[in-house]
């Protein structure tokens, strides 16, 4: 399929900055990551830094990733890197793997699909990559590996065959690779399957247009030291907002996840959201009850753990998201200013915790989500607390769907909590807790929610208390008295036979 033909992808020139015109050094980036880059340029391949990686260094933060896009076919990466690792049954990609546990993903570019094809995965990946051969002038990198010219004049072997990298891909090995394609398609068929259609590989730029954000959509030429921009992201990003590739009304119908990333980029980031990308939100919130609660359920994870939950979930608050994902308890914080402020408390001493060093548990964590919301049902309540609870998450009407396991350790891990907060304004607590499974994670979050910060101790409560009643915790339980026996009467001895 030619490039833009029946996609809604202008022609228009790239903004493109020379290494004098932008702030990103090789210095600052990963050197596995320079090795991915620089052997496919010398094999003949297009090489970018994509996505994340770009807009985080442009903005003079440390990227958590650091992802390739090449024209390269998943399996030409392969045979250059022996390190690499085919992935995805349709889309797949490639991740070289190095010691210590890196990865470096490298996708080759895609299109959005066009009627009868299938949808890309929707990963929330920000992986990205440009095009163009007038782009590919330049020389190697300073610092690079040998190539094979160099390295026998250094009397040594070039770093592809130390590194059992396979030459370019010729005509022929192409044609064995659609025929080995093929043939799988051809087993899927013999198994009853229906045959796969033809992967949506596509040019830069059309993979540019894909993506969810303009500031996610840069590239970074390895060849050239340049950064590419085909959607506006460079002037989005001096004008530090976020806004959606395309009509916003349409890319959150195809994908409703989309509003999400919007305000949690808009979070982590400190940005704004164009006025158009914004509204949509408001018109298209309901459309996420309709995703799948597993993915949901994923993606609220990425938050809790990402050191910014407070932003992202106060914007998803402030645009009516909440309710949607949370559901009662959502609605709640929304309606509820006080609760909006406990919580937003709560999950800064949360992102304060992972940024030292010591992240919550997924109990910990879910805990400070729901306390405000459960602290409300449970006081004053009598009955038995944890019935109540799981009733009241089961019946919460949640678009997000919380593992059972979870869900269990959320409710024990929040009445214990619920009876630590209790026990610090009477000072009596019933010890007997500690056998509890979820005691460390109550612990943790009482002591959290009552002085507002994260000790690091291992049973923080404890500490707490001693601290404010002093001595030994009173265990506001009678000892059961023992039940003595009564001793027995010896026996009588026999009576004697009277005198006859």
């Amino acid at each position: 399929m030619p490039e833009n033909e029946g996609q809604d992808i202008p022609l228009a020139a790239p903004t493109i900055l020379d290494r004098s015109r932008h702030s990103i050094s090789r210095r600052n980036i990963d050197p596995d990551a320079l090795k991915v880059l620089n052997r496919l340029h010398r094999h003949g391949f297009l090489a970018y830094l994509v996505g994340g990686a770009v807009r985080d260094l442009m903005l003079g933060r440390t990227p958590q990733d650091f992802d390739v896009g090449t024209n390269a076919r998943p399996r030409q990466v392969k045979k250059l890197f022996r390190n690499a690792y085919l992935i995805g049954r349709r889309f797949r990609l490639a991740q070289v793997r190095f010691q210590g546990g890196k990865v470096i993903e490298v996708a080759t570019f895609r299109r959005d699909p066009g009627p009868g094809e299938p949808e890309p995965p929707e990963d929330g990946r920000e992986d990205g990559h440009p095009e163009d051969a007038e782009f590919r002038e330049g020389g190697a990198c300073p610092g690079e590996e040998l190539g094979a010219e160099e390295a026998k004049a250094a009397g040594g072997k070039p770093e592809e065959e130390k590194a059992g990298a396979g030459e370019t891909e010729t005509e022929h090995e192409a044609e064995e690779e659609e025929e080995e394609e093929e043939a799988a398609e051809g087993r899927g068929r013999r198994k009853g399957r229906p045959p796969l259609p033809p992967i949506a590989f596509g040019t830069p730029r059309e993979d540019a247009f894909r993506r969810d954000i303009t500031i996610n959509a840069l590239f970074y030429d390895i060849s050239t030291f340049s950064v590419i921009d085909y959607t506006g992201g460079l002037e989005d990003m001096q004008r530090r907002r976020i806004r959606v590739i395309g009509p916003p009304e349409r890319r959150y119908v195809e994908d409703p996840v989309r509003m999400w990333r919007v305000l949690r980029h808009a979070g982590r980031l400190g940005f704004s959201v164009e006025e158009e990308t914004e509204r949509a939100i408001a018109e298209h919130r309901l459309l996420l009850a309709s995703c799948s609660g597993s993915r949901l359920y994923e993606e609220l994870n990425k938050d809790l753990k990402s050191g910014a939950s407070r932003p992202i979930l106060g914007g998803l608050r402030r645009h009516g998201l909440l309710s949607v994902l949370l559901g009662a308890p959502g609605a709640f914080y929304e309606t509820s200013e006080e609760a909006s402020r406990r919580l937003e408390a709560l999950l800064g001493v949360s992102d304060a915790s992972a940024a030292a060093g010591r992240p919550l548990s997924a109990a910990e964590t879910y805990g400070l989500l729901f306390h405000a919301w459960a602290d409300g049902l449970l006081a004053g309540f009598s009955g038995d607390r944890f019935m109540l609870l799981h009733d009241a998450l089961a019946g919460a009407a949640m678009a997000i769907t919380l593992p059972r396991a979870l869900a269990a350790d959320l409710v024990q891990t929040l009445v214990i909590a619920d009876r630590m907060l209790a026990a610090l304004e009477s000072g009596r607590m019933r010890w007997t807790l500690r056998r509890r499974a979820r005691y460390a994670e109550a612990s943790r979050l009482c002591a959290i929610v009552a002085e507002g910060r994260d000790e690091g101790s291992p049973d923080p409560f404890e500490v707490l208390f001693r601290r404010r009643f002093g001595g030994a915790p009173e265990t506001g339980e009678k000892k059961r008295r023992r039940r003595r026996r009564p001793r027995r009467k010896p026996p009588s001895p026999p009576a004697e036979p009277e005198a006859s």
